[in-house]
């Protein structure tokens, strides 16, 4: 696809979910929706999304993390191609009900961490155990920073079964040193870390001179923020090349010149980043389809997260203004 048939096809997908998130949605959380359907290249059924924010509605209690702003987002990553949407809730449930059995707290972290289990049930209580004995060591490495927003992440990458506490130190290595490099300290340079290790846990310093590499290509000609930190990640550790990132430029600059993306430049190259790296993970011939989408959610996920806490945070602002 072109950059102008990407930019249609954007555009039009963005209405759609719009008329049916409604205008209480914030707009990055749209955009993040949008994204999804568009680069995991699936059609956008209303009615789809509508049974499934219905079904989760329905099986939530009225104080559920699930009833909030990523609501519609939750019900997208449900809505796949040739699956029982009813099916798919019912699991999703389950999945998290055993995720907290063994610690993780009821937040919108864990069932974002639940989507990511495997389907077979058999394998729900190791991958949780996995999940948690990484959860605890990352926590013992980097205790302030690592909290429920890391669930998914150490569901994603308990599915390694290796020694979390190496792991876990790994991680903390790669922080160590992209931030020595300059980059902010936060969220999502923790993330950017943990992903860092995601095809091999052992520390390697040529992965973060070749991060900083693609970072500062970015930077030259695309609006980059913190947010896009987990991204250039995985860009990374799947080696995308020079003929690829200016790909992902033109496709964000395209975007940008879009009427949908005034003051929300950053949102652009998100989403262009998101399309490439679907074509990355699709080349590699040892990745399988769940794997893939496993990646696609989960770097939408966070997108997602971060849109709905940028929004509540400016409301909070908003509503100190009026106050005062």
């Amino acid at each position: 696809m072109d950059a102008n048939g990407f930019v249609n096809e954007v555009e039009m997908t963005y209405k759609k979910v719009k008329s049916l998130a409604g205008w209480t949605v914030d707009k990055n959380v749209v955009l993040t929706i949008t994204s999804y359907y568009v680069t995991s290249e699936r059609e956008f059924f209303a009615e789809n999304l509508n049974h499934a924010m219905d079904l989760l509605k329905e099986k939530s209690s009225w104080l559920s993390p699930l009833r909030g702003n990523l609501l519609p987002m939750m019900a997208a990553f449900l809505d796949k191609p040739g699956v029982d949407i009813n099916e798919e809730t019912e699991r999703l449930f389950h999945k998290q009900r055993v995720l907290r059995n063994e610690g993780f707290r009821n937040t919108i972290h864990s069932y974002l961490a639940a989507l990511l289990m495997t389907n077979d049930t058999t394998l729900y209580e190791r991958e949780a155990k996995n999940a948690k004995a990484l959860y605890g060591e990352m926590k013992k490495t980097h205790f302030f920073l690592t909290s429920d927003d890391d669930y998914a992440y150490a569901v994603l990458l308990g599915k390694k079964n290796e020694d979390p506490v190496e792991h876990a130190k790994s991680m903390r290595l790669y922080y160590d040193a992209l931030r020595a490099k300059g980059l902010r300290s936060g969220d999502e340079l923790q993330w950017m870390s943990q992903i860092m290790t995601y095809v091999d846990i052992n520390f390697d310093d040529q992965l973060v001179s070749q991060a900083i590499s693609i970072l500062d290509r970015f930077k030259k000609e695309a609006k980059v923020r913190p947010l896009h930190y987990p991204m250039v990640g995985f860009l990374t550790v799947f080696g995308v090349s020079k003929s690829e990132i200016t790909k992902i430029i033109e496709l964000a600059q395209a975007l940008e010149d879009s009427k949908l993306f005034n003051w929300k430049k950053e949102m652009a190259l998100s989403i262009a980043m998101g399309y490439i790296m679907r074509e990355l993970t699709n080349s590699r011939e040892e990745m399988g389809v769940s794997l893939i989408a496993s990646i696609e959610l989960i770097v939408q996920a966070q997108q997602a997260v971060i849109a709905a806490t940028m929004a509540s945070m400016a409301a909070s602002s908003a509503a100190n203004s009026v106050n005062h």
